[in-house]
């Protein structure tokens, strides 16, 4: 706090972020300058060609054998943290009885701090997802891999309760794939009209999201393509304009 004070501008990747710095520091909020981020050019939709044909479609046929995926599965991608709100997640998944794959480092980590309070939504985790065959925890995935589990994914989920960007999103909406969030923190500014938004502190609500999109190809399409057409609203070259604007 006393070193931003001295500072003649703070960059922020959301508006949700520079509310929360003007209302934490005190700091005028005509300092605060806010430059979104965006989605890797590696992120991109794949028209999948037949099973078995060369190129991405062998090699979405390889990545679903390695890791034994269902044709169908409900994505996530990220941390495992309280913000992620990943308990009642799983929670819905187990509602509706359909498959869910995600990915994330700590995801799969035994080796953690059981008794620290930050990891106590881990600790949950880990007991949810033990012995359930819906729930496929991949630990961590190359980027590769990772754009091929969002063309694959029938629905990427993220319930977070709170995100002060929530880059898995905008990955997502590149790939064409739909998307279920909530209207917590920074959430509403990345998906904007692109996303089946629910209430991430009520487990029906996820659970009736999930499953609507989950259930309906028209659904589906018509996230996918307003998803597309969102994420083209981000870009590096964008963010590295503005921010050498701010410089």
């Amino acid at each position: 706090k006393f070193s931003l004070k001295s500072m003649a501008a703070i960059i922020s990747d959301s508006e949700s972020s520079k509310k929360d710095i003007v209302k934490f520091t005190g700091i005028s909020d005509s300092k605060v300058h806010v430059i979104y981020l965006a989605a890797g050019e590696e992120f991109k939709r794949i028209n999948n060609p037949p099973s078995g044909e060369a190129g991405k479609g062998l090699m979405i046929k390889k990545i679903r054998n390695k890791y034994g995926l269902p044709e169908k599965f409900v994505l996530y991608v990220g941390d495992a943290t309280w913000n992620k709100n990943l308990p009642r997640l799983i929670q819905a998944i187990g509602k509706i009885n359909v498959p869910i794959v995600m990915v994330g480092k700590a995801l799969v980590d035994k080796y953690f701090d059981k008794y620290n309070p930050w990891n106590q939504d881990l600790v949950r985790i880990h007991d949810l997802a033990s012995n359930n065959s819906n729930i496929i925890r991949l630990g961590f995935v190359s980027n590769e891999e990772l754009v091929l589990l969002y063309n694959m994914a029938t629905v990427f989920a993220m319930p977070s309760i709170y995100e002060g960007f929530g880059l898995p999103v905008l990955e997502a909406m590149v790939c064409g794939c739909p998307v279920v969030t909530s209207k917590e923190g920074s959430l509403p500014e990345i998906a904007g009209e692109a996303a089946y938004f629910i209430d991430a502190y009520n487990t029906e609500s996820i659970a009736v999201g999930i499953n609507e999109v989950f259930d309906s190809s028209n659904l589906q399409e018509e996230l996918s393509k307003k998803g597309l057409i969102q994420s083209k609203k981000f870009t590096w070259h964008k963010t590295a304009t503005e921010t050498m604007r701010v410089y």
